[in-house]
């Protein structure tokens, strides 16, 4: 089965997939550091938010194919939700060509690896988000602010919905009101909730070591040439619309 984390920046994502992973689930972390348009984009979102979020799309479908483990509770850190509700804000309606390239792809992934089993859906105040984003201090992140912050959860909220109504099994975490980092104890409590939720047997789970998940140049060049085969025509429109 799979599980799906859902949320904006700083919400405690990376930090619950640590804490299911003490308890034996199989945790898959996206690697930011990989998406070599990721810091361009938040500095010039209209040039680079096509290759940012064809990178996310494509490393996403990567993920869930190469390190899924069959028989076992996986945990995406970052959701698929994650990826589209980015792909809303970043484009709207000022690009339909590349929103509809990106939502193509979306599609065929739904195809090829079915709907999550579950879904967190993480919340928390654009303030505190705001604060856990300032004391982590990562360099792509120093341009956010806290209108980028609202807007992501408005787009998030309204996946979240979509999903409820499509069928989607949702559950609610505040971790304002949680303490996650190292909270062995709740993770536990969590993973039984899920395990009921299921019918899982976890005494057949042990703690498994963490993986550091690495994108391998076969994305990176997937990602490059459905890049390539569409870039010139969207710049091309781009230009024609600047005009």
């Amino acid at each position: 089965m799979r599980i799906e984390l859902v949320g904006g920046l700083g919400i405690g994502k990376s930090t619950l997939c640590n804490a299911l992973e003490d308890v034996g689930f199989n945790c898959i972390y996206e690697n930011l550091n990989t998406n070599p348009f990721l810091a361009d984009c938040f500095r010039e979102p209209e040039k680079f938010r096509f290759p940012s979020q064809m990178w996310f799309v494509l490393s996403k479908y990567h993920e869930i194919q190469k390190h899924e483990i069959a028989g076992r509770v996986n945990v995406l850190d970052q959701s698929v939700l994650n990826v589209c509700a980015y792909t809303n804000m970043l484009f709207g309606e000022s690009d339909p060509y590349a929103m509809h390239i990106i939502n193509q792809c979306f599609h065929y992934m739904e195809q090829q690896t079915g709907m999550p089993d579950l879904l967190i859906n993480l919340q928390c105040s654009p303030q505190e988000q705001m604060r856990r984003i300032r004391g982590r201090n990562r360099e792509h992140e120093k341009g956010v602010t806290l209108d980028y912050i609202t807007n992501l959860q408005t787009e998030i909220n309204i996946l979240v919905n979509q999903a409820r109504t499509n069928g989607y099994r949702i559950l609610n975490i505040d971790t304002e009101s949680v303490f996650l980092p190292g909270n062995v104890s709740y993770a536990r409590r969590l993973a039984r909730e899920i395990a009921e939720m299921f019918n899982i047997d976890m005494g057949e789970y042990r703690p498994a070591p963490q993986q550091q998940l690495d994108v391998p140049p076969v994305v990176t060049y997937a990602a490059n040439e459905a890049i390539n085969e569409n870039i010139n025509e969207i710049m091309n429109r781009q230009a024609m619309a600047a005009e």
